[in-house]
């Protein structure tokens, strides 16, 4: 679809909620929600530069603008930007408000922000409209930032308005919003389906994780297309440096000439891979460590076989 039509798609569902009663309505039901379902996905989160977006009239923005240091409020109304700004008038000082085309996060500077936030309201976007939000969740993210987003789990009537939908509910899947986040990616951590209005697994919450790729590797190794690095034998090494402690990803390809990847941080070994495998495939380790430095060798495990080949790292800072 041209990005005229995906802008057309997000102001038919937009121009449906400026001044909508359902702000009212459901203003005395975020308490509940907040405590049950919001805070155990997202308080390990980081909150210090949050987008709260489609923002409505700031039911949400109550209980994020404690825990930001910054704040972006985001809304394709402009009235609803309004009302925002009277509610908060006074204790705003760490606000951004933005009125947006529903598709983009353009006044949000890429790479900026470590949480984006949506409760009650991509539950109503079209399809092409949510992976146009992805794509712009992954410019505006930092690495190792989240994005917590309450969509849409309807599929039954894929052809039809989403106006003639339950509760109003637009066609997406837990698996079609995965694809999607992955395709731009993002990195589901978790999905939780629920009970909407009474209609069991109407919605779902899903937490996504923007990679931070260690790519600083230093040592002595062989490059190859498509690999961080490759050890090619036991007198090559990589070593990267971690700022802090944290959870690292190793994405390694296995062949049947590779051996076993063992990652040290001093005397320590942190973990043992093994890579060897009669049909290429890709393999994941994962692995606790401490700030400083991490050394990954191949060693042969019988055979000759003392390659390893490593397509990229992701860590995930541990939260103090």
């Amino acid at each position: 679809m041209s990005n005229e039509g995906v802008l057309a798609l997000a102001k038919e569902v937009g121009d449906d909620w400026k001044q909508h009663a359902y702000y009212d309505e459901v203003e005395g039901l975020i308490p509940a929600a907040w405590e049950k379902l919001i805070w155990p996905m997202i308080g390990a989160c980081d909150f210090s530069t949050t987008v709260d977006l489609a923002a409505g009239h700031g039911r949400n923005t109550e209980y994020l603008l404690p825990l930001a240091r910054h704040l972006h409020v985001v809304d394709i109304n402009p009235e609803n930007i309004d009302v925002c700004r009277r509610r908060f008038e006074g204790r705003d000082s760490k606000i951004s408000y933005g009125v947006n085309d529903g598709t983009s996060l353009a006044g949000v500077p890429t790479g900026s922000v470590t949480l984006v936030y949506s409760f009650d309201a991509m539950v109503h976007f079209d399809s092409d409209v949510v992976r146009a939000y992805l794509r712009e969740f992954a410019r505006v993210l930092a690495p190792d930032a989240h994005a917590f987003i309450h969509h849409s789990n309807y599929t039954a009537n894929p052809t039809g308005r989403w106006m003639d939908n339950p509760s109003i509910r637009n066609f997406m899947s837990k698996e079609l919003f995965a694809h999607y986040a992955h395709k731009e990616g993002l990195r589901v951590l978790s999905q939780q389906v629920l009970t909407w209005d009474g209609i069991p697994g109407l919605d779902c919450l899903t937490l996504l994780r923007k990679p931070n790729p260690l790519g600083d590797v230093h040592g002595t190794y062989t490059k190859r297309d498509g690999m961080l690095f490759v050890l090619a034998g036991a007198h090559e090494s990589a070593t990267v440096t971690l700022e802090r402690p944290g959870t690292v990803t190793v994405n390694a390809h296995a062949h049947e000439w590779c051996g076993r990847l063992v990652v040290r941080q001093g005397e320590r070994v942190l973990a043992t891979f093994e890579v060897h495998d009669p049909q290429p495939q890709s393999k994941q380790c994962v692995f606790e460590a401490e700030a400083g430095e991490v050394v990954f060798h191949a060693e042969d495990r019988g055979g000759g076989r003392g390659e390893a080949w490593v397509r990229g790292l992701d860590v995930q800072w541990r939260k103090p």
